[in-house]
């Protein structure tokens, strides 16, 4: 099917194009929330479909867009058109945020291309970052994020808002729960007013009944831009490439690409085939030996095989 030509929307600062009509081949769709998006935040792949939410409850963050502007940036003397993925405005800075998995973008075929665009963006002093789907998948940000996202656009009673205030006139820090007591008001209102952002957690904990609140800055900070960067340890690779600089270290391209392991790393417990002859520290019991699946059926003392009761 041939795609159609990509057309400019009408109205100020408008995105350059509206995926949902120039991708009907691919599954589109985009989220609306009243004042951090003007124009929908549409996206295009499900990395993108992850990352609105995420960048939605951000505390610093102002405004959110989509496929906000074309650059043109030179490759090798052939000129070339780029669109980042988001335009993001927070403090006064705004941000062009490019979304890839991470081997695609350190695959010795895309690299160059990536080092181009971040090389074109620092020569005209435009702030550009990338964000990859180990960033989107760490924890406890991602389970944070698929919880409060439901409560984004909820709809919020002003005497809620009045009454939690009030209680936090009494407290600096209170659990969800003693909050919910204190206020009388329901979970789903609290975390309304987290997604939000109106009450704080520390995000480097998982989100629960029993996790403990605070007003903006009176301790907890919430959730910044800048700590979905830093979300793993390939930050500071990220970040040098978003520079244009890239790396001269060559092992350390190839165990980025290759950390990410599809089975559990090697223990005694999964070992297949033995590493000892010697006899096991002790049988395995009866309750050990209880029938299981062919394909769940293994070895687990480690030095000699055994028999489940039904052989």
């Amino acid at each position: 099917m041939k795609k159609r030509r990509a057309r400019k929307l009408e109205g100020h600062n408008a995105p350059s194009r509206q995926l949902v009509e120039v991708s009907p081949h691919r599954t589109t769709g985009g989220l609306l929330v009243e004042e951090l998006t003007p124009y929908p935040a549409e996206y295009e792949s499900a990395y993108e479909k992850l990352v609105i939410p995420r960048l939605l409850l951000c505390r610093d963050i102002k405004r959110v867009y989509s496929q906000q502007a074309r650059s043109y940036f030179d490759q090798d003397g052939v000129e070339r058109q780029y669109t980042a993925d988001f335009l993001v405005e927070h403090g006064n800075i705004e941000t062009l945020i490019e979304i890839k998995p991470l081997e695609f973008l350190f695959h010795p075929e895309h690299l160059p291309t990536y080092l181009a665009i971040a090389k074109h963006f620092r020569k005209t002093a435009q702030a550009f970052a990338f964000i990859v789907d180990e960033q989107l998948f760490s924890e406890p940000q991602r389970t944070n994020t698929n919880l409060l996202m439901r409560y984004l656009t909820s709809p919020l009673p002003s005497e809620a808002l009045a009454r939690v205030v009030e209680a936090f006139q009494r407290e600096q820090t209170v659990t969800v729960t003693e909050l919910c007591d204190a206020a009388s008001c329901s979970l789903a209102e609290v975390y309304t007013l987290i997604a939000q952002r109106r009450l704080c957690f520390d995000w480097s904990y998982k989100l629960t009944k029993s996790s403990l609140l605070s007003l903006p800055d009176q301790p907890f900070k919430g959730l910044f831009l800048g700590d979905i960067f830093r979300a793993t340890r390939h930050g500071d690779l990220l970040a040098a490439l978003a520079l244009g600089r890239g790396t001269a270290n060559q092992y350390r391209l190839e165990i980025t690409t290759a950390w990410r392991q599809t089975r559990p790393p090697l223990t005694p417990w999964n070992f297949v085939g033995g590493f000892s002859k010697a006899t096991p520290l002790r049988d395995l019991g009866e309750a050990e030996l209880s029938p299981r699946k062919s394909w769940e059926r293994r070895d687990r003392a480690p030095g000699q095989a055994t028999q489940p009761n039904n052989a």
